[in-house]
C-alpha cells in the first residue's frame, strides 16, 4: 500500500476493543522502529514517552480523570479504553551526543541540556513529538492498528495537584496518543480547509 493510501486510513478512534489488542512484543517492535526512523534536531530527542500497557488500566483511568478536568476532556474515552496509552513529556538531556557536547564546550547554548531551561521551549519540543507520532501512526496503520490523539488535558504547571495522580510524571505533558483496535466507533474523517487557506505560495 502506498504511503498516501496508508495515511488516508487514519481516523480518530474513540473506543477501543479491551479484549483483543496488539501484543506487547509487536508494539515494542513498532516503538523501536519509530525511534529508528524519526528525525530529531541534533539527534537529541528532547522528550520522553511514557507507555501504559494493557495491564495498567488503573493508571489509564487516573489519566482519564485528569483529562476530564480539561476543557472538552470528558469525551476522550479513548484514553481509558485503549490498551496502549502514550504520554509525551519534556526531557532533560543529561548525556548529549559528542557533537553537541563539543559545541557546548565552545559556548553554544542548548536549553534542552540545561536543568533550568529545558522546560521553557516546549513549542520546539512539541514539533519533534509531532514527528515521532506521525511516524508511529504510519507504522501502526501498516499493521492495521488504530490510533488516536489527545491534547485535552490541563496544563501541567497550572494543575500540578491533578498530575500527582501519575507519580511518574515529573515534567510538562505535551501530548498523548493511544493505540489498539477500534470497536468501530471513530470520529468522521476531518473536513479539510481550502488548500489556499493553509498554503501560501510566495
Amino acid at each position: 500500500m502506498s504511503i498516501e493510501n496508508l495515511l488516508k486510513k487514519r481516523k480518530q478512534t474513540k473506543n477501543y476493543d479491551r479484549q483483543k489488542y496488539p501484543s506487547l512484543e509487536d508494539v515494542k517492535k513498532i516503538i523501536a522502529k519509530t525511534i529508528d526512523l524519526t528525525a530529531s534536531k541534533q539527534n537529541l530527542y528532547p522528550y520522553k514517552v511514557h507507555i501504559l500497557g494493557p495491564n495498567q488500566q488503573n493508571i489509564k483511568n487516573d489519566f482519564f480523570d485528569i483529562v476530564c478536568t480539561g476543557s472538552g476532556g470528558a469525551g476522550n474515552t479513548n484514553v481509558s479504553s485503549a490498551p496502549y496509552c502514550l504520554i509525551f513529556t519534556t526531557r532533560l538531556i543529561k548525556n548529549p551526543n559528542s557533537s553537541v557536547l563539543s559545541r557546548i564546550l565552545k559556548g553554544h547554548r542548548y536549553p534542552v541540556c540545561n536543568p533550568e531551561e529545558y522546560n521553557r521551549n516546549t513549542s520546539a519540543i512539541s514539533i519533534e513529538v509531532g514527528m515521532f507520532s506521525k511516524v508511529l501512526t504510519s507504522l501502526c496503520l501498516e499493521k492495521n492498528i488504530d490510533v488516536s490523539y489527545t491534547l485535552c488535558f490541563p496544563h501541567y504547571e497550572d494543575n500540578k495537584e491533578a498530575w500527582k495522580k501519575l507519580s511518574f510524571i515529573e515534567d510538562p505533558v505535551l501530548f498523548s496518543m493511544q493505540l489498539g483496535y477500534t470497536t468501530g466507533k471513530t470520529r468522521p474523517s476531518e473536513e479539510k480547509p481550502s488548500i489556499s487557506d493553509v498554503i501560501n505560495w510566495i
